[in-house]
């Protein structure tokens, strides 16, 4: 093996299971971190071991051999129950949950016999495996790990994009709360994934690429790595009780909401007015929940109203209204005191990224354009 991936390997390893046992003892989102503290471990074994055969060490010390075999089938299910357990979608885990490492457990009860052979046996069991001499099992095996990842990764993508989706009904500003850094990371993921599965395709035509440890290796470590970096950055979220993420879109979730027309329309009559005179949106913190506080009215009706009336999520009704007194305060004159950041601040934004996203998607300008715009000779 070259020395530079030898030491990155190693180095990796160590770093991981440093991270496991600072994700280990991490009390916030501990369920949650429990999961991604064993994935962080499994990976740095699994790399110390990619050492151990090249150097063949497994020569002095045998008895090592194949106990992390089965560790790929770990990280398609251990990723997709921390995504559903941090989005809120679990409370927490169950005993069905542990269904999900079946193939795991059925690799090492077949496997387990090999594990307890002697030194010698063992050194001889890889040699033919080498070969190509083994029970048919592991061709099968090996040839799940891929597609099984392939499919979790993607449950894990669904989950989190149903989660940032569904805090928009009930969150004007969802910067401390999205997990954007998740799904962002499990895509990377499918394209790793889906290279096991053209290596694996290739295997089978004999076909052998240079380094392909590597290419697999060191991208599969560097996102793990960084889902564990992210991991303990993550802070707990607290979603408002009556505002949870809801499987249904559209009207169907409304269907026995028991709000008739005449309701709806003196909600919303009330709500615009409220929104025009007492301008509640320049509050940063401002929910769902709080808003139908001040309206004296249920999260759950003037959900509905916003959604089937308005046809809109809160989350673009409220930032709507931000967006509209950012141009208000910029049009005026005393406003030439203050950079962008800071009206845009004022105007009830919370972040940078968030603030010139919306005003693209109302305006279809950046908010330095719409600046121009207002300075250009012809206004």
């Amino acid at each position: 093996m070259n020395v530079t991936f030898e030491t990155f390997y190693l180095l990796a390893a160590l770093q991981g299971v440093l991270l496991s046992a600072f994700l280990f003892t991490r009390k916030q989102n501990h369920a949650a971190n429990l999961l991604l503290a064993v994935a962080t471990l499994a990976l740095s074994i699994e790399l110390a071991t990619v050492v151990y055969y090249d150097n063949r060490w497994y020569k002095i010390y045998p008895h090592l051999m194949g106990f992390s075999y089965p560790f790929p089938a770990l990280y398609g299910p251990l990723f997709f129950l921390y995504a559903q357990l941090v989005s809120k979608k679990k409370d927490r885990l169950r005993a069905i949950d542990l269904l999900h490492f079946t193939p795991v457990l059925i690799v090492y009860c077949l496997t387990a016999p090999i594990l307890f052979y002697s030194g010698e046996a063992k050194i001889e069991f890889l040699n033919n495996m080498l070969h190509g001499i083994h029970n048919p099992i592991f061709s099968i095996f090996d040839g799940f790990i891929p597609v099984q990842g392939i499919i979790y990764t993607i449950l894990t993508v669904k989950t989190v994009a149903e989660y940032n989706r569904s805090i928009k009904d009930s969150y004007s500003n969802i910067d401390l709360i999205n997990l954007n850094w998740l799904k962002y990371l499990t895509l990377g993921m499918i394209i790793i994934w889906s290279m096991v599965v053209l290596v694996s395709v290739a295997s089978v035509f004999r076909l052998r690429f240079a380094h392909i440890d590597a290419l697999l290796n060191i991208p599969l470590s560097i996102l793990i790595y960084s889902i564990g970096y992210m991991g303990l950055k993550q802070p707990e979220i607290f979603l408002d009780p009556s505002s949870s993420p809801s499987q249904s879109d559209g009207t169907e979730k409304y269907m026995r909401s028991g709000l008739n027309d005449e309701r709806a329309e003196e909600i919303k009559r009330r709500l615009l007015t409220f929104m025009t005179t007492d301008k509640p949106f320049l509050g940063q913190d401002l929910t769902l929940q709080k808003l139908a506080e001040q309206l004296k009215t249920s999260s759950h009706h003037l959900s509905e109203v916003i959604n089937t009336r308005m046809h809109q999520s809160y989350y673009d009704f409220i930032n709507q209204y931000r967006v509209e007194e950012f141009k208000n305060r910029l049009a005026d004159p005393e406003s030439e005191r203050y950079n962008l950041l800071s009206i845009a601040f004022d105007s009830g934004f919370q972040s940078k990224g968030t603030f010139n996203s919306i005003f693209k998607k109302f305006t279809g300008i950046t908010p330095s354009e719409y600046k121009a715009t207002l300075n250009s000779p012809l206004k």
